[in-house]
């Protein structure tokens, strides 16, 4: 069965395709995390590898697989009218494979007006490349949603298979990554693009912002390859985000983008910083998720491997101090593996007072049932120190048992008004068509 991060092996990138093992063991997880809804992998789908939103007290979000007829689809799950109630879940869309695309790797972004925009990865049976859907609410309750289906990717050169989710801007543009196309000569699937979509007086426009093509004297791609996460935008209209390979030492980057002066320049590209720069590749490597701005400007974000033990990290980019001036990586936490949790995959959020949430995929308690064996992931804070210079605490909030609680957050944590994270896993539950599980969703209470 092949899936997207499959498709990413194409491109040697760092994901490996997950094993699926044949046996499931049922545990009860511990107090403190709820889940919320387990997927059957029927027509609400299954294996939910994106993380969610909330809107509305509602938590919207995308499963890989299932569906009807199997490509994938997009729920919502309508909270409890009372306390200790079922939340109720109620499947958007079911992808058909064709135009539309299939296997929506992509979580949803929530635009003007509660509609809902996301991407496909492919491949589907007539579109193998991709696609970029929006989906507008019913007009009145009960109706059904209406998907339509903004731009449909062509390859190569403008772009290949979406993996993360979009950006919204302030005139309702969308801002993308394909982690694949593009006219990069050192690989020959691409090594992909940043994109936009021009809201319609008509048809929406798709415009590539940047390729991912620049190479060095090692054919390595200097300017970065292989974007998997979404983008963040700063001020003044700028695009910032992460290549999972690439970069001056072909460990990734983090790169910023800078519109254009007038309406027919080009967006200007810097890297801002290089990983694999440090010994041993202490400071990380393979950004994997997107980055947050914190106080100051400060950028903070993940790395699926490196780091003291190989097991990940968790850093933060200090902007210079003068124009021109170099980006400042520090490194507030590297993950040390087994109980400890291990690759980071998604990017982290923010809370009050500083205090980063995230998952690792991996890491934490040790199943047979859990990726062979690797640890069934974990959801984890990080709290700034009481004094600059003094060390981050890092808090497992919660190690996946294997069982009814899922295992495998792939996708990272939401931070909803009242300060309760939501997030998914891509495995377990108590799905009976698979052996692995088709997934969760959960609610933790920090």
């Amino acid at each position: 069965m092949a899936t997207w991060r499959a498709a990413l092996a194409k491109g040697a990138t760092l994901l490996a395709a997950l094993p699926i093992v044949a046996t499931y063991a049922v545990a009860q997880p511990p107090t403190g995390l709820r889940t919320i809804y387990r997927f059957t992998g029927g027509s609400d789908g299954s294996q939910p590898t994106a993380g969610v939103i909330v809107s509305g007290g509602m938590v919207y979000g995308t499963a890989l697989y299932g569906g009807t007829p199997g490509y994938g689809a997009v729920y919502a799950l309508t909270p409890p009218a009372s306390a200790g109630g079922a939340w109720t879940e109620t499947t958007l869309y079911n992808f058909t494979g064709g135009s539309d695309g299939a296997y929506p790797a992509a979580g949803v972004t929530m635009g003007a007006g509660g509609i809902l925009y996301g991407a496909t990865g492919g491949p589907g049976k007539l579109n193998t490349l991709g696609a970029v859907y929006s989906l507008t609410p019913p007009a009145f309750p009960g109706g059904s949603w209406t998907e339509t289906t903004l731009y449909s990717f062509a390859g190569p050169l403008d772009g290949e298979n979406a993996y993360g989710s979009l950006a919204v801007g302030g005139d309702g543009e969308l801002y993308g990554t394909t982690s694949f196309g593009g006219g990069c000569v050192s690989d020959f699937w691409g090594c992909g693009t940043v994109f936009s979509l021009t809201p319609p007086g008509g048809l929406w426009t798709e415009t590539v912002l940047h390729y991912f093509d620049h190479v060095d004297d090692q054919r390595v791609p200097a300017d970065g390859a292989h974007p998997i996460a979404g983008l963040t935008i700063g001020t003044g209209g700028t695009l910032i985000g992460t290549t999972s390979l690439g970069g001056t030492n072909g460990a990734g980057t983090v790169f910023l983008l800078r519109p254009p002066v007038s309406p027919d320049g080009v967006w200007g590209e810097t890297r801002i910083y290089n990983f694999g720069a440090a010994a041993g590749d202490a400071d990380g490597v393979g950004p994997g998720g997107g980055v947050v701005f914190g106080k100051g400007g400060v950028l903070y974000g993940t790395t699926e491997f490196g780091g003291a033990s190989g097991a990940g990290t968790v850093f933060s980019l200090t902007p210079p101090a003068s124009r021109g001036g170099a980006w400042i990586e520090t490194v507030l936490y590297s993950f040390v593996g087994g109980g400890d949790g291990q690759m980071p995959a998604a990017g982290v959020a923010m809370g009050a007072g500083g205090v980063l949430y995230g998952t690792t995929f991996q890491g934490g308690i040790r199943n047979a049932t859990c990726l062979a064996n690797l640890g069934c992931g974990t959801v984890f804070s990080l709290t700034p120190p009481a004094s600059a210079g003094g060390r981050w605490t890092k808090t497992t909030l919660h190690g996946f048992t294997g069982g009814t609680d899922g295992y495998g957050p792939f996708g990272g944590v939401f931070m909803a008004e009242g300060g309760t994270l939501f997030g998914a896993t891509e495995f377990g539950g108590s799905c009976s068509i698979s052996t692995a599980g088709c997934g969760t969703v959960y609610a933790l209470q920090p």
